[in-house]
C-alpha cells in the first residue's frame, strides 16, 4: 500500500478540532467525511490491479425503483424490489467471481461487515441489535455483467444519519453512478445536490428518469436540471411498468439501459482513472479546508499562550522594579555575617556580653513602663518591609489573574465560544486560596533569600581569604579603633565604665561601612540587580504555576506543526490529482 496514504490516514486519525466552538461540529463532520473518502476510495484503489473491474452504483431517493433498475441491469432478481419506501436496508454487491481476489474482505468498505446474499430479501431485513453496518455479497458468472461490479444502494434521502453515510460511502466508492429518479423527485434539492457531488468527484454519471414522464417533466429534466450539474452527464428515460417488472424482459428499454451502462465505448480503465482523479482532487480540497482551520486554531492558541507569558513577564518586571525601590537589607545581612571574619577574641566577646546586658535591661524597663515588649528597630523595619512585600505580591497575583482571564476573549477569534470553559478555573479562586498562594511564595522567597545570603557571604569570605593581608589589616584596624575609642571615652568621662565598651558597637558599624564602601558603588548595584533578578524569576515561576497554568492546562494543544506540514503537502499533491 502507498506509504503516503498510510501516513495521511494516521495523521487524519490523530487530528481533531477545538471542541465547543461554533463550527466544531461542521469541521468534525468534514474530517470524518475526508477520512472515509480516503479509506473507501483511495486506499482501496491503491490495493487493486490496473485491470480490476469498475464499480457501478445504482443510487437514488426513496421509492424511485433503484432495485428494479439494478435487476434489469443484471437480468435476474438480485435486488429486492417493493412498492414500499426505504425497502433496501443494506447495499448488495454483485461481483463477478473472477473479480473476488481484487476485493478481499476488509479492503472493500473496510468498516462494514461482509455478508453473503442468499436471497433478495436479505438486504431488506432489519438489522438485529447493535450489528455493525454490513453489505451483502453475491458472486456470479453472469456474462451480461462480467466487466462491472454492480451495487444496489439504499436511499440517499434516508432520515437516519448512518444510512446517509452509507449512501455517501458508496458514492465515494463508485466509478460509475446510475442515478435513478422519478417525475416526483427529479428536482428535489437533496437529489440535485447528490448529482452535483457525483460530477465533482468525476464519476461517469447516467441519470435515469424512471416510471415514465410527461413531456414537460422530461424537458425540464433534460434542459434545466442536467445542464445545471456542470458536467458531462448521460440521460435516459424509462417507462412506467405497472405490474411485476421482469428482470430479464426483452423490451427495448432494458437493452437501452444496459447499453448506456455497459457500452463498449465506455473504457473501464479510463472510468476508474477519472474517478480516482476526482476523489484525489476532492480529498485535496477538503484537506486544504481542514488544514486551514487547524492552522487558524493553532495560531490563535499559540497567540494566547504567548500573551499569557507577556502578561506574567510584565508582572515580574513590576515586582523587580518594586524590589529595587526597597532598602537592600539582604546585603546588610551579608555584611553582618562577613563581620564575623573580623572578630577579635575576648574583646568582641566582652562587647557582645555588655551589649546583650544593656539590651536585656532596656527591654525589661520598656515592658515595665509601657506594658509591651520593645521591638528592635531593625527587626521592626524588616517586618514592615516583609508586609509591604506581601501586599505587593498579592496585588500582582490578582492583577495577573484578571489580565489572563481576559486574554482568551481578546485573542480566541473564531474559538471565542469555547473560552468560558477555559477560564472557569481562574474565576473560582477564593480569598483563602489567594492568601495561601501569596504565603507559599513568601516562604519560598525567604528560603531562597537565605540561600543567596549564605552564598554571597561565602563568596565574600573567599575573596578575603585570597587577600590575607587586607583581611588582617582590617581586623587590626578594627581592634585599634575599638580600644582607642574606648580609652578616649573613658578619659573623657573620668573613668572606665560599661558604656565605654559600647564604643565597640559603633566601631563595628563604622568598620562595616568601610567594608561596604570598599566594595564600591558598582559592586553594590550589581549585587542588588542580581538579587532582584533572581527574586523576579522566582516570582515569574510562581505566577506561571498559580495563574498561567490554570489557563494553559485548559487550552487544547492544537495540531502538531510537523503533522500540519505533512497534511499541507498531501493536500497540495491531491489537489493536482496525484497520490501523496
Amino acid at each position: 500500500m502507498n506509504e503516503g496514504l498510510t501516513q495521511l490516514s494516521d495523521d487524519l486519525t490523530a487530528v481533531s478540532f477545538v471542541p465547543g466552538t461554533e463550527s466544531a461540529a461542521d469541521y468534525e463532520a468534514l474530517l470524518s467525511r475526508t477520512a472515509r473518502l480516503l479509506r473507501v476510495k483511495l486506499t482501496f484503489e491503491a490495493r487493486r490491479t490496473p485491470t480490476s473491474a469498475p464499480f457501478v452504483v445504482v443510487a437514488g431517493g426513496t421509492n424511485v425503483g433503484k432495485s428494479t433498475v439494478f435487476n434489469w441491469l443484471v437480468g435476474e432478481a438480485i435486488g429486492s424490489s417493493s412498492p414500499l419506501a426505504r425497502h433496501t436496508k443494506a447495499p448488495t454487491v454483485y461481483v463477478p467471481r473472477k473479480e473476488l481476489p481484487n476485493i478481499p474482505e476488509g479492503v472493500l468498505l473496510p468498516s462494514y461487515a461482509r455478508m453473503t446474499l442468499e436471497r433478495p430479501d436479505d438486504a431488506a431485513a432489519e438489522p438485529e441489535g447493535e450489528r455493525p453496518v454490513a453489505y451483502f455479497l453475491r458472486l456470479h458468472e453472469n456474462p451480461e455483467a462480467a466487466e462491472r461490479v454492480l451495487i444496489d444502494s439504499p436511499d440517499i434521502d434516508s432520515t437516519h444519519d448512518r444510512n446517509r453515510e452509507v449512501a455517501e460511502d458508496l458514492l465515494f466508492l463508485a466509478d460509475q453512478v446510475v442515478f435513478v429518479s422519478t417525475p416526483e423527485k427529479y428536482n428535489d434539492e437533496l437529489c440535485v445536490r447528490y448529482l452535483k457531488r457525483a460530477v465533482e468527484l468525476q464519476k461517469h454519471l447516467l441519470c435515469v428518469l424512471n416510471k415514465g414522464a410527461d413531456a414537460d417533466v422530461e424537458r425540464d429534466f433534460l434542459q434545466v436540471v442536467v445542464p445545471g450539474l456542470g458536467g458531462e452527464v448521460g440521460t435516459l428515460t424509462l417507462p412506467y411498468v405497472s405490474t411485476g417488472p421482469d428482470p430479464a424482459t426483452g423490451d427495448a428499454y432494458r437493452e437501452e439501459l444496459r447499453q448506456a451502462v455497459f457500452a463498449s465505448s465506455i473504457d473501464p480503465g479510463a472510468v476508474r482513472a477519472r474517478a480516482l482523479e476526482g476523489a484525489c482532487v476532492s480529498l485535496g480540497r477538503d484537506l486544504g479546508e481542514i488544514t486551514s482551520r487547524l492552522r487558524e486554531e493553532l495560531s490563535e492558541l499559540d497567540r494566547i499562550r504567548a500573551e499569557v507569558d507577556l502578561v506574567l513577564e510584565a508582572r515580574r518586571d513590576d515586582y523587580v522594579a518594586f524590589l529595587r525601590g526597597l532598602e537592600f537589607y539582604e546585603l546588610d545581612r551579608v555584611f553582618e555575617r562577613l563581620m564575623r571574619e573580623f572578630r577579635i577574641p575576648v574583646l568582641d566577646s566582652v562587647y557582645d556580653g555588655v551589649r546583650g546586658a544593656f539590651g536585656f535591661l532596656g527591654n525589661n524597663l520598656s515592658r515595665l513602663v509601657s506594658g509591651r515588649q520593645r521591638k528592635n528597630s531593625k527587626q521592626a523595619k524588616l517586618e514592615a518591609r516583609a508586609e509591604q512585600d506581601r501586599q505587593k505580591v498579592k496585588e500582582l497575583f490578582e492583577s495577573a489573574r484578571a489580565d489572563v482571564m481576559e486574554l482568551p476573549y481578546i485573542h480566541a477569534g473564531t474559538m471565542r465560544q469555547a473560552v468560558p470553559g477555559w477560564v472557569a478555573a481562574l474565576g473560582g479562586v477564593s480569598v483563602e486560596q489567594g492568601n495561601a498562594e501569596v504565603d507559599a511564595f513568601g516562604r519560598a522567597a525567604e528560603g531562597e533569600t537565605e540561600r543567596w545570603i549564605e552564598e554571597e557571604t561565602r563568596r565574600h569570605v573567599e575573596m578575603l581569604e585570597k587577600h590575607p593581608v587586607a583581611r588582617n589589616s582590617l581586623r587590626a584596624m578594627k581592634g585599634f579603633l575599638q580600644i582607642g575609642f574606648g580609652l578616649i571615652s573613658a578619659h573623657l568621662t573620668g573613668g572606665l565604665g560599661p558604656w565605654d565598651l559600647l564604643i565597640g558597637t559603633a566601631t563595628e558599624r563604622a568598620t562595616k561601612l568601610m567594608l561596604e564602601s570598599a566594595g564600591g558603588h558598582l559592586h553594590y548595584q550589581a549585587l542588588r540587580k542580581e538579587f532582584s533578578a533572581k527574586r523576579g524569576e522566582m516570582f515569574l515561576q510562581s505566577l506561571r504555576e498559580t495563574v498561567g497554568k490554570q489557563l494553559i492546562d485548559q487550552l487544547p494543544a492544537g495540531v502538531d506543526p510537523a503533522r500540519l506540514e505533512r497534511l499541507d503537502a498531501a493536500a497540495s499533491a491531491l489537489t493536482h490529482g496525484s497520490l501523496p
